[in-house]
């Protein structure tokens, strides 16, 4: 079964209550890295360009739907749902999204969250029928930055359950290799060409990882 890729944006209602927020996924990832081996990454983010104080991002990924459900189940986990519901930490419901994993370029030994790596979130949307056309290219482009990329340090492609978009989770050694050397690479450009006609949107969110764990030694996504 192919690994499961959930991300989330969760605004919360002040910059007290995203510390209230981030206390709290502390606690699940101090459990998650040492129980759930089938935890593949559990990563907090920051945006670059918050100005708020208020914003974070999510990125999870799970070895198997079950292993998904199961951390769901963890009593961390419960204590979240919990604050979520009873209290006012949150300004609008997190905006959750889940993904099939199609195409991955894995990093071992994975990014220590001390140094900061630079990881982009992406989400592209496409006519019906073309995501699976639009796959290959994304494979491509997999398949190029593993072999020709070492500071492109991750690289996870994932299909939306609407089946009808692709989303990327991408970790780079610094924002000046993403601009200057992975944004011009060919894989990048014969993509673009091939299906840059069948996308109805897209749209990327630059952020930095600040606690969590980006992967795991010989089972790492990323």
């Amino acid at each position: 079964m192919a690994p499961i890729l959930v991300t989330a944006r969760i605004v919360c209602s002040s910059k007290e209550a995203r510390k209230t927020v981030l206390d709290a996924f502390h606690k699940i990832i101090q459990f998650t890295q040492t129980h759930e081996p089938d935890v593949l990454r559990y990563i907090v983010t920051l945006p670059v360009d918050d100005t708020t104080g208020t914003v974070l991002y999510m990125i999870e990924e799970y070895a198997s739907q079950a292993a998904s459900d199961a951390h769901l189940a963890t009593q961390p986990v419960q204590d979240l749902i919990k604050l979520f519901t009873t209290s006012d930490v949150l300004a609008q419901p997190p905006e959750v999204h889940t993904s099939t994993v199609t195409s991955s370029k894995p990093c071992s030994p994975p990014p220590a969250i001390s140094t900061s790596p630079c990881i982009v979130l992406a989400h592209f949307d496409y006519q019906a029928g073309k995501v699976a056309n639009a796959l290959l290219g994304w494979a491509d482009v997999v398949e190029y930055v593993a072999k020709n990329e070492y500071w492109t340090r991750g690289y996870t492609v994932g299909e939306g359950k609407d089946k009808n978009s692709v989303r990327t989770v991408e970790t780079y050694e610094s924002w000046e290799f993403l601009e200057k050397v992975h944004m011009k690479n060919e894989a990048i450009a014969k993509n673009q060409q091939q299906n840059g006609k069948d996308r109805v949107g897209q749209g990327a969110v630059r952020v930095t990882a600040v606690d969590g764990f980006l992967g795991r030694e010989g089972k790492a996504r990323l």
